[in-house]
């Protein structure tokens, strides 16, 4: 069975969302009126990445619009739009 359809996913997912209101990622308010393919729908995402060995468990589940669920992918820590901007040159 995939990882999504398992019960205990479902079941997870399904507390995730009901008790979350913020993206844990950006931090604005998911609305869920909005469906999917909107990128401020709202979507469960792993902290660690499934993929790099992340789980079901339950502090493994946030919830995160979908753009910043997509804009993350398989990478750690934040959405690459949310990461702090290299400074190049100097500062006068």
């Amino acid at each position: 069975m995939s990882r999504t359809g398992h019960r205990t996913y479902r079941r997870r997912r399904a507390h995730v969302l009901a008790t979350s209101d913020f993206c844990y990622w950006c931090g604005r308010w998911l609305d869920p009126d909005l469906k999917w393919p909107h990128p401020h729908s709202v979507t469960v995402d792993h902290l660690l990445p499934v993929s790099r060995g992340g789980n079901n468990a339950r502090g493994e589940l946030v919830a995160s619009c979908l753009g910043c669920n997509k804009s993350r992918g398989n990478r750690l820590g934040p959405p690459r739009s949310k990461q702090p901007e290299a400074r190049h040159g100097r500062r006068w």
